[in-house]
């Protein structure tokens, strides 16, 4: 369970029970941040945020898990790496993860998080039996 900036912001400034809601919706999920989480919150409180510094005091509670990259792109691929959900309030980010086969967790109100499964991808079937596949589809093979 890999929890995005926005989603420690949430928690730290506005009481969001995020520990509560991950454990309601998956018991057994360990929340961990992601570096690039890290390295975004670190900028954040050197620019001054407002709320930054409790995002990452709050970050500093859970174990981390290193990536390469920086900001969505590096958590999506510690994401696909690990076959991790991830929590996250960013609209665009969680249509990326979804379209990427990430399963995303996303608030639904002040105090509720709510599941989205990743889109799978659809692998074309082969023919059914007695029928030829096409020219081009038997070239690829």
């Amino acid at each position: 369970m890999l929890l995005d900036t926005n989603a420690l912001f949430l928690a730290a400034t506005r009481g969001f029970p995020l520990r509560a809601e991950i454990g309601r919706l998956l018991p057994d999920a360990v929340p961990v941040v992601p570096s690039p989480v890290l390295g975004e919150l670190d900028r954040l409180v050197e620019r001054g945020e407002i709320g930054a510094t409790l995002a990452r005091a709050l970050a500093a509670r859970f174990p981390v898990v290193r990536g390469s990259g920086r900001g969505d792109g590096g958590v999506l691929e510690i994401a696909q790496r690990l076959g991790a959900t991830v929590v996250t309030a960013d609209g665009r980010f969680q249509a990326r993860l979804v379209a990427a086969g990430v399963p995303v967790m996303v608030p639904r109100d002040r105090a509720r998080l709510e599941f989205r499964p990743g889109a799978t991808r659809r692998v074309p079937s082969p023919a059914p039996p007695g029928r030829a596949l096409p020219t081009r589809a038997r070239q690829l093979l």
